[in-house]
C-alpha cells in the first residue's frame, strides 16, 4: 500500500533527524514549533523576512508561547540557522531570515515532500 511506505518514509526520515550530526537537521524536526517556526521565515525568506510579532500572531497559542518562540529564534540565531537584520521598510522593526545552508536544508525537504505525493513512493 503507497500510504503506508509514505508514512514509514516520513517517520524515517523524522527519526533519523534526531540522531543527525547535523544541528540544523535536527532543528527542523525538534518540535512541531520548531518545524512551524522554520516554515513561517522560510515562507516569508524572499520577501522581506518576518517579524517576531508576525511568528508570534501566525504561531496558534496552543502550539508555542511568545517565550517559546523567542527562545528557539535565539537558539536559531546562536547557531547561524536564522539571521536577523532591521527591515528595510520600518527601522524599528529586525526580521528573520533563513541562513543559506538552512534554506538549502528545507529546499531538499520540499523536493522530497514533492517526490512522494507525486510519485506516490517516495522516490
Amino acid at each position: 500500500m503507497i500510504e503506508n511506505n509514505i508514512i514509514k518514509e516520513k517517520k524515517r526520515n523524522i527519526y533519523t533527524s534526531f540522531f543527525s550530526d547535523n544541528y540544523s537537521s535536527r532543528f527542523f524536526f525538534k518540535s512541531i514549533l520548531h518545524h512551524v517556526i522554520s516554515l513561517e521565515v522560510y515562507e516569508n525568506n524572499n520577501l522581506d523576512g518576518i517579524s517576531f510579532e508576525t511568528i508570534c500572531s501566525n504561531v496558534p497559542k496552543s502550539i508555542g508561547s511568545r517565550s517559546s518562540i523567542q527562545s528557539i529564534l535565539n537558539d536559531a540565531l546562536d547557531r547561524n540557522i536564522f539571521l536577523k537584520y532591521q527591515s528595510e521598510k520600518d527601522k524599528r522593526i529586525k526580521n528573520y531570515y533563513l541562513s543559506e545552508s538552512y534554506s538549502d536544508l528545507i529546499n531538499k525537504w520540499i523536493n522530497k515532500e514533492k517526490s512522494y505525493f507525486l510519485n506516490g513512493n517516495g522516490g
